[in-house]
């Protein structure tokens, strides 16, 4: 008897240190507590948090089945978003060809229609990404949304070369904000756990992307000309500005183990981040990538219809493959 009592002494004992414990706790498992009979008196019970409460982890939240509607709900919307993203930011190297023909430009002006998008929207990306650090996320997506698929459309009742130049760049502002809120929102909704599958679910959204550009704008193209190209594009991400206003934001660090709320770490963001030698290297890999992925995207259904004589939905169909749905099983697979 008294060896026994000793146990649920020593159990209430252990069980009111971890709640005086401020620090991550360790935790017990059903199994371990049904082999030491642990059922203390009631006299013991009294300081003690209940042992349901003890076993899960102490310092997060349950991901409650709300919970995890509302972020599914809002990973689809976000998936939604990307693929309208890359939809028209591809849609140039579609319609590109019979654009260059119309207004008699060289490659040279082809391709700055381009790197005016890709260097306003690698510049202002940062500004937008410390902006989501401190403001509401779906606000900021909505409003980006609506800009670059405003814009869009407008390209298609563009007259010169600068007038489309001027809309490009606007574009570029507008979808420079999908990435920072979009990722930090993930962050949030998913506990660390699930985190690469929703990002993988999330870019799956670029190849989708840029193949529904390609096979969309080139039949488009071919049968009522590039203007009604850009019309379509940019009707659908008017729609997914409004659906990001139905998402329900997360509070900051709501998934994380540890309750961070929203604090931050001391110290310039751009040395913190800088300082880490894998970011730097991410960030050199990243430039390289996209230089040589974005002047392929812009002149592969150019050099087919150029150099190969094929129609442009059929030069489309073909980039669609090659350029757009051959990145989806990496993106899966890495997820």
């Amino acid at each position: 008897m008294g060896s026994r009592y000793g146990k649920h002494e020593i159990a209430a004992s252990v069980l009111k240190k971890l709640t005086e414990a401020r620090g991550p706790l360790i935790m017990a498992t059903e199994r371990s507590v049904k082999y030491h009979q642990v059922t203390p008196p009631s006299s013991f019970c009294r300081p003690v948090i209940p042992l349901k409460v003890l076993l899960y982890r102490p310092l997060g939240r349950p991901f409650k089945m709300q919970e995890r509607v509302n972020a599914w709900f809002a990973l689809w919307v976000l998936f939604a978003v990307n693929t309208m993203n890359f939809f028209d930011r591809q849609i140039l190297g579609a319609v590109g060809e019979p654009i260059r023909r119309e207004w008699g430009l060289s490659d040279g002006a082809l391709g700055a229609l381009g790197t005016a998008f890709t260097l306003l929207y690698a510049f202002v990306g940062v500004p937008l990404g410390r902006l989501a650090d401190k403001a509401g996320r779906k606000w900021i997506l909505s409003a980006g949304v609506f800009v670059w698929s405003l814009t869009t459309v407008a390209s298609g009742l563009a007259r010169n070369f600068w007038q489309l130049f001027v809309l490009r760049l606007s574009v570029g502002i507008g979808e420079a904000s999908c990435a920072p809120a979009a990722t930090s929102l993930i962050g949030d909704l998913f506990p660390q756990r699930q985190r690469a599958k929703a990002l993988s679910v999330f870019m799956l959204g670029l190849p989708v992307g840029i193949a529904l550009s390609f096979a969309v704008s080139g039949t488009i193209a071919r049968s009522y000309g590039w203007r009604p190209a850009f019309y379509v594009a940019g009707l659908p991400g008017l729609l997914c500005a409004i659906a990001v206003l139905f998402v329900r934001e997360p509070p900051r660090g709501a998934t994380e183990v540890y309750k961070i709320g929203g604090r931050i770490r001391a110290g310039s963001p751009y040395r913190l981040v800088l300082s880490t030698p894998t970011m730097r290297w991410l960030i050199i890999s990243g430039a390289l990538h996209n230089f040589n992925m974005y002047a392929i995207g812009s002149f592969l259904t150019p050099y087919l219809m150029r150099y190969h004589g094929i129609d442009i939905r059929s030069a489309n169909f073909v980039s669609m493959v090659v350029y757009g749905l051959s990145g989806a099983p990496g993106l899966i697979l890495g997820g």
